[in-house]
């Protein structure tokens, strides 16, 4: 009788417990929020659902016995288009978790949604560091490829190497601002100095005024802080106002095998940036890279396989707690080194950013170059604690203690 009691009272202690631990209406839904029709779609876009899809192949497309679906949106580099998909997916399509995002303004604004839905947000592509600091949500989200602030930490380090004096081509919105003010800190810290910007629109495609402000300004390193086509075209255009043969360029936002070969090697060579990911860096990497390139016919981009990566984490994550519930699933992802395609020594801190080694890189020139995707030469491998920001120095809230 004793043994009886003593396991109904086990019974009725474990139940509630185990009831939690449950994946909700039987299936795994993954939502990536991303630009399928403008200026990030070649750095994020259709690859990125693709890298999504692969990540949930690993796992046969389902987690303990509940499918595993993947569905796509264009949010249009809009946050109220970007959140009102979010929304519905959230409350009619049963989806759990949205990734990709390559719009801070528009990540931002999926965020709120997804805190009070108690949704999951995998940040890849939006590059704000607020995400880990003032507007960090360490129980909803996780910031996954890179951010404002560890890019401008690499490129002060490279300082010596590309000169003192700077002058800023700079997006404006969000992202582009950000970058300018996080590398604006770090070239002042290693002995540098920002001589003058002047910022563009979203989707400019004559960057001939902002060309000449460059020249003009005589400074050391012309820095241009966008991404997308926007990256492509002013480097493009950089190019043809000779800027490269009496200033160095530094694009932060022509990252991508893809956005190189558009650009072009004879346009592009010598130019120097930092990137999250070696194609070529190990074995797990060259097989994620020649298995995209089967699927997709062109190399990804370490967005794209930074996708793969947070998809992948969070599907492990949901299959050791049986559940969906964001906040488990991210204490578990907390828990797990992250060591894949994406890179071999990963870490997910409290403050929801995922910490791993960055790269300095060179474009290779069209005589160095070996093949098709043989664009890079690594000049520096830099560890993530030394360009992440520290965690205590960022300021958010949820882990001010």
């Amino acid at each position: 009788m004793r043994f009886v009691a003593f396991t109904l009272a086990a019974f009725l202690l474990f139940a509630p417990a185990a009831a939690h631990a449950q994946i909700s209406g039987g299936k795994v839904g993954i939502g990536v929020l991303t630009d399928l029709s403008g200026p990030y779609e070649q750095n994020s876009g259709t690859g990125s659902v693709e890298a999504a899809k692969m990540a949930a192949e690993e796992f046969g497309n389902q987690v303990n016995g509940a499918a595993i679906e993947i569905v796509a949106a264009d949010h249009q580099n809009k946050p109220d288009i970007g959140a009102a998909i979010a929304r519905r997916w959230f409350d009619l399509d049963q989806v759990d978790a949205v990734t990709d995002l390559v719009n801070s303004a528009v990540a931002f604004a999926v965020l709120e949604i997804a805190k009070t839905d108690n949704k999951a947000v995998l940040l890849t592509s939006a590059g704000s560091a607020d995400f880990t600091g003032k507007a960090c949500a360490p129980d909803n989200s996780v910031h996954w490829v890179y951010d404002t602030y560890e890019i401008g930490s690499a490129i002060g380090k490279a300082v010596p190497q590309l000169g003192k004096n700077w002058f800023f081509i700079t997006a404006d919105y969000v992202y582009g601002r950000s970058l300018q003010d996080g590398a604006t800190a770090f070239i002042e810290k290693n002995g540098g100095k920002v001589v003058g910007s002047v910022r563009h629109p979203l989707g400019t495609t004559d960057f001939s005024s902002f060309m000449l402000q460059a020249q003009a300004s005589k400074a050391d390193v012309v820095a241009i802080a966008n991404g997308g086509d926007d990256a492509i075209n002013s480097v493009k255009s950089a190019r043809e106002f000779g800027i490269t043969e009496t200033q160095k360029v530094v694009p932060f936002g022509l990252d991508s095998l893809p956005a190189i070969r558009s650009t072009s090697l004879q346009l592009a060579q010598g130019m120097m940036y930092v990137s999250p990911w070696l194609p070529d860096r190990d074995d797990a990497a060259k097989a994620f890279f020649a298995k995209f390139m089967e699927r997709r016919k062109i190399a990804p981009t370490s967005f794209q396989v930074g996708t793969y990566s947070v998809v992948r984490s969070y599907l492990k994550a949901v299959a050791a707690t049986n559940s969906d519930d964001p906040k488990t699933v991210i204490a578990k992802m907390r828990e797990t080194p992250v060591d894949d395609a994406f890179t071999p020594s990963g870490k997910l801190r409290p403050d929801g950013r995922m910490v791993h080694d960055v790269y300095l890189v060179q474009i290779k020139s069209p005589a160095e170059s070996k093949g098709e995707w043989d664009l890079l030469k690594l000049v520096a491998t830099i560890p993530g604690d030394a360009v992440f920001r520290p965690m205590a120095d960022g300021g958010c809230p949820a882990v001010a203690h």
